[in-house]
């Protein structure tokens, strides 16, 4: 792995000023190691560089996180051909091999997050800083060194702990940590953090208490460790977190009340976009009718498309529905004229009109409270305390306008959990790994596999069709394994 950075590489690339309202990225230029990390200044963005690369995870991270899963798929795209496509498609078929560029991106970008951590980890102990801001900047970096290493354990297995700052190529290449270890760095971390963050942060887009407590949850949930899940995802419960009235309006406004944690994004020419909703609208020569933009979205759009399987599983009068998912759309069709086609896309996060093609501002909120709440109820449930369940999954149920659950007993309940978080966190990068977790993704997606290839005949013929354990995990990149002779691939690749 190339993790050889230094300092000035660190402070140069990246590393930003602070607004209140938002982490804005604006390059330091003409600083060193000696005279960086000396004020508090100085620390505040080094932490906000730490933030960056989050940006760079989540871009694709769909792809790994939703198109794996039976949630989403792809549209036809015929004449494409080339790396980024066959990239994406490969992952989603569960065809993909250790040369991909989605998981290669992940991988690295994670550890360009943790060299940044490191870097202020390592000094930040001794700097003479008021302690209360100190203790916040701590907290604010253990919390995403931990964060990014979840991503990494989740998604690859065990991974080389990097827990200082790089300075030789001995320190460089390090062998692959078994996924305990990591988990119990991860752990170390982000109880660190939730004892040192604040519940409220004065700059919007950094991270508190209740985000290193509901990471907490999600690494015990992954553990089986119920009863630690139980304490800290209950504590997330008492830090002022609510529900947002309307569920469509979590993701047409920034920083919500619902909010935990969230990916902060700018529209405009700043380099802080993103274009998500135009990678999710259809790929049609002409996207102004759907986005308010004139734009060829051919090679841009046409992913994370809602299954069949997603859009059956919304109860009817479910409010998410209509506000996740959009039934037909406008474009021109070979001679221009304006035609009306009636096929489903992802609308969670389409907020028009855009003032640029391709580049557009909504966040990308990670956590949020509805998702703790439903983690709390499966939690409870899966401790047999399915009583105490049933309110918390009965809140977001109202929210949806749906009535109360008529689940009952534990493996109803489970069931009921299960399909409520998947309708409710759709294409928030969060059902392929509930299916692992909760032991389920081999058995739902086989029987998917064979399902979907019937719905769309454009799938490729050996799709689905190497559904095993193996798969639970992503290859680790190749070209990581080319220069770190250290690293061993995942089994079966």
């Amino acid at each position: 792995m190339r993790v050889r950075i230094l300092i000035t590489a660190i402070i140069a690339v990246g590393l930003s000023a602070c607004k209140k309202s938002f982490i804005e990225l604006a390059p330091q230029t003409g600083v060193t190691e000696v005279t960086y990390f000396k004020t508090a200044s100085d620390f505040t963005q080094a932490v906000v560089g730490a933030y960056v690369p989050l940006r760079n995870v989540y871009n694709d991270a769909y792809v790994m996180g939703e198109m794996r899963s039976d949630n989403a798929t792809y549209f036809a795209s015929p004449g494409l051909q080339g790396g980024q496509f066959s990239a994406k498609w490969d992952i989603s078929g569960f065809l993909d091999i250790p040369i991909n560029i989605n998981g290669t991106n992940k991988y690295a970008n994670c550890y360009v997050g943790i060299a940044r951590t490191n870097a202020i980890l390592d000094r930040i102990d001794n700097a003479d800083v008021d302690a209360t801001v100190k203790a916040n900047l701590k907290g604010q970096a253990q919390f995403l060194r931990a964060f990014y290493y979840f991503e990494l354990v989740q998604y690859f297995g065990g991974v080389p702990l990097h827990l200082k700052e790089v300075g030789s190529n001995a320190e460089a290449y390090l062998p692959r940590s078994s996924a305990d270890d990591v988990y119990k760095q991860i752990i170390a971390d982000a109880t660190s953090a939730a004892s040192l963050l604040p519940a409220q942060q004065s700059t919007k887009g950094m991270v508190t208490k209740g985000s290193a407590k509901t990471l907490l949850g999600y690494v015990y949930m992954t553990q089986k460790k119920y009863p630690e899940a139980e304490v800290v995802l209950t504590d997330v419960t008492g830090l002022g977190y609510s529900l947002v009235a309307n569920y469509a309006d979590i993701f047409a406004n920034k920083n919500t009340p619902e909010s935990i944690f969230e990916i902060q994004y700018l529209a405009g020419p700043q380099g802080q976009q993103n274009n998500f909703a135009f990678q999710f609208a259809p790929n049609v020569s002409e996207v102004k009718y759907i986005l308010g933009v004139a734009g060829d979205n051919k090679t841009t759009g046409g992913w994370n498309k809602p299954t069949p399987d997603l859009i059956a599983a919304y109860e009817n009068g479910d409010t998410r529905k209509d506000a996740s998912i959009a039934f037909s759309y406008q474009t021109t069709d070979a001679s221009g004229n304006v035609i009306t086609v009636n096929d489903t896309y992802c609308k969670k996060y389409t907020h028009p009109p855009y003032l640029f093609f391709n580049n557009a501002g909504d966040d990308w909120l990670v956590y949020r409270y509805a998702d703790v709440l439903l983690l709390l109820a499966e939690c409870l449930n899966e401790e047999g305390k399915s009583t105490q369940a049933i309110p918390y999954l009965n809140q977001v149920r109202a929210r949806a306008g749906l009535a109360a659950t008529t689940a009952s007993g534990q493996g109803d309940l489970r069931i009921a959990i299960a399909k409520e978080r998947r309708v409710e966190l759709a294409f928030e990068n969060h059902r392929w790994l509930d299916l692992v977790r909760t032991g389920q993704a081999i058995s739902v997606m086989s029987a998917f596999g064979t399902k979907i290839k019937t719905q769309l005949s454009y799938l490729p013929a050996n799709a689905y069709t190497d559904i095993s354990s193996k798969r639970l995990i992503f290859p680790i990149p190749q070209s990581e394994i080319d220069i770190n002779k250290q690293l061993t691939q995942n089994p079966g690749y």
